[in-house]
């Protein structure tokens, strides 16, 4: 069973993660059941809040803290030396997933790793940066009318 966090305008509460419920309550799907299955959801949420569903045209939060929760981020060098320091790998971990699903319209990554929230925060500025003069000026954001060259 997959579960949602609930916004209400005075308390937090939680509910099942599927669609149809997000039609019902405001909320915002967490994470921690699977990146292709948490990607899919938000997806789905922000289409059809793009689409016209009122009860889901809101900013989307994610707990991204429930990264956590994975083996990868947590488990031992002892146990899965190959997989590096556990030092590194939580933070890592969350950052990906926190990106992953800003790509699909995350608004809000509720993070929980000071060093996660600082890198989610300085990649996702760099979205939003002008493009230099020197590649405008190259065509480069003109790419739909763009000669490519064999």
């Amino acid at each position: 069973m997959h579960w949602n966090l609930v916004l209400l305008p005075t308390e937090l509460s939680w509910t099942q993660q599927f669609v149809h419920n997000s039609c019902h309550t405001r909320k915002c799907a967490t994470l921690g059941y699977g990146m292709e299955y948490s990607f899919s959801i938000y997806q789905r949420m922000r289409i059809a809040g793009l689409l016209g569903e009122t009860d889901l045209a809101y900013p989307i939060s994610g707990g991204t803290t429930n990264a956590w929760g994975a083996r990868e981020a947590w488990m031992s060098e002892k146990q899965a030396p190959e997989w590096g320091l556990r030092q590194y790998r939580g933070p890592i971990w969350e950052v990906i997933n926190a990106l992953c699903l800003s790509l699909v319209g995350l608004d809000l990554a509720m993070m929980f790793h000071p060093i996660a929230a600082k890198h989610v925060k300085e990649i996702t500025s760099q979205f939003f940066e002008a493009v230099p003069k020197e590649l405008d000026s190259m065509g480069y954001t003109d790419w739909v009318n763009a000669n490519l060259k064999a």
